[in-house]
């Protein structure tokens, strides 16, 4: 797992995730992007490689419909984001695909570097990155 240090200052928290390597994280908005974007894990080359990857982190960002689905996502974390920080509270996002590899990946960073240009304090967590390719029969 890849997990930067949580501080007082941070205001979002973004997590990637898998759905076959278990439940989703708890968090406020869970986007579920199984069915909605190319699984780049499909692709041979690109099956074992992450989003961290330049060639997934593009391969993503290229299937139609993903920054609809960012400017969703980014409009009701700011949305959240207000709510909450009245009460001093952080927000929690989770992004899954199958294996929490790739698409989840691409899309907790987009949103970490939109909010943090926007100059919301956020951090990303990928939760399964590092865990095997899941095979499966799709």
């Amino acid at each position: 797992m890849i997990q930067p240090a949580v501080n007082e200052l941070t205001k979002v928290i973004v997590e990637s995730f898998g759905y076959l390597h278990g439940e989703p994280p708890q968090a406020h908005l869970v986007v579920d992007l199984r069915n909605c974007l190319h699984n780049p894990a499909a692709d041979p080359a690109m099956r074992e490689m992450t989003g961290l990857y330049p060639q997934v982190h593009q391969h993503v960002l290229d299937t139609p419909g993903t920054f609809d689905v960012l400017a969703g996502v980014l409009e009701t974390t700011r949305v959240l984001h207000r709510l909450h920080d009245l009460r001093s509270r952080k927000v929690t996002v989770a992004f899954g695909c199958a294996g929490g590899r790739h698409r989840s990946v691409v899309l907790a960073n987009e949103l970490t570097a939109a909010l943090n240009r926007e100059g919301i304090a956020t951090t990303v967590t990928h939760r399964d990155i590092s865990r095997p390719v899941v095979r499966t029969n799709r």
